[in-house]
């Protein structure tokens, strides 16, 4: 959120203002990471760390990647103990509180994220990718990537009317995007790959409607759950430049997609816990929670036409019920890694029309 949004009062724009101009020195380009902040009886009290230390022993300092920032009471001494820092004073015109004239806690939170690095150890990342990107002319390149843009936002748009919850982050790899659920935790996990479905559905429809067919694309995709690390790109002027992600799950869907062929989807071999003090699920039993979720949802639409079924779900041979038994695929990397991952399949079925195919089906997978 930039400075004066119009969601803000004068007051509040005001006072954004400032802290993200006191956060922006602190930051020093990029160089350090604010960890946590409390509120002083003059301001507020900051601790700040160069990134190098921060991520020289992230096991040690896991507690100071945590999504939030404010740290009541000891908590913010006990971290500048784990660092050895000592945190920093800043004078401010007015208390920190929810009182009248004073500073809204929320509001120095709000800032106060844009300038640190959060680590989520379970989070849904698709990484899209265009087939044959560098060989297209520029004009077709910028058609195409406007199609895929167009394509995740109305995905994302019509995700939320139906109650999903998410929101989009995002950044582009030059020929594809990392995309990725602000929103963390189990239920938006599966509401993401449920927009991802969606989107999936309406790429299709464009691919067969198009009257330009080169400006939309063939794609190869890749789904999975696992850690990273969060970054803000703060400006100077009080905006937001967005924001990237890079960790375990990056590198995952990175390598895997450099083995997928065109138009197919792989999902990573993840597990991921169910909440507290529960089982962990798999990446068949998740796919198995997100077909339910798509089932509940109603009324959803693509070219006017109501999608009356969808199906989600890992490929592999039919067993004696006729359910796919999904096979897992090993791919080697170029450094000697191994990454596994399961071929998917989304079949959606209009009330009107042919059905949309999406991803590869388990005999073509073999022929590769």
């Amino acid at each position: 959120m930039t400075a004066g949004n119009p969601q803000n009062s004068p007051q509040e724009a005001a006072l954004q203002q400032q802290l993200h101009a006191i956060f922006f020195e602190l930051w020093r380009f990029g160089s350090n990471a604010l960890v946590g902040w409390r509120p002083s009886p003059r301001g507020i009290e900051i601790i700040t760390l160069p990134k190098v230390r921060l991520f020289t022993d992230h096991g040690r300092h896991l507690p100071v990647f945590s999504e939030g920032s404010l740290m009541a009471g000891a908590a913010l001494d006990e971290t500048a103990q784990l660092l050895d820092v000592q945190p920093v004073e800043l004078r401010l015109d007015s208390r920190i509180g929810d009182g009248p004239g004073e500073i809204p806690p929320s509001l120095v939170e709000r800032v106060f994220r844009l300038f640190t690095v959060s680590k989520t150890l379970h989070r849904a990342v698709l990484l899209l990718d265009i087939v044959g990107f560098s060989k297209a002319a520029p004009e077709e390149q910028a058609a195409q990537l406007t199609t895929l843009e167009f394509s995740l936002n109305l995905a994302e748009e019509m995700a939320r009317a139906h109650g999903l919850a998410v929101a989009f982050g995002r950044t582009t790899t030059g020929d594809g995007f990392y995309v990725w659920n602000e929103r963390a935790g189990l239920r938006a996990d599966i509401d993401f790959f449920c927009a991802v479905a969606i989107f999936q559905i309406l790429f299709a429809a464009l691919r067969r409607t198009a009257t330009h067919a080169a400006a939309v694309p063939v794609l190869r995709l890749v789904l999975s759950i696992g850690s990273h690390f969060l970054y803000h790109q703060p400006r100077k002027d009080g905006g937001n430049g967005g924001a990237f992600i890079v960790g375990d799950v990056t590198i995952q869907v990175a390598r895997l997609i450099a083995n997928a062929a065109p138009d197919q989807m792989l999902v990573g071999d993840f597990e991921r816990p169910l909440g507290l003090g529960q089982k962990s699920c798999n990446s068949e039993t998740f796919l198995t929670a997100v077909s339910e979720r798509l089932a509940g949802l109603k009324d959803l639409r693509v070219l006017g036409y109501r999608i009356d079924r969808i199906r989600f779900y890992l490929t592999g041979p039919r067993d004696s019920d006729g359910r796919h038994a999904p096979v897992l695929i090993r791919i080697t990397d170029k450094h000697g890694f191994e990454h596994r991952c399961y071929n998917a399949k989304l079949n959606a079925f209009a009330e009107q029309g042919e059905p949309y195919y999406c991803g590869l089906q388990h005999g073509e997978v073999e022929k590769i």
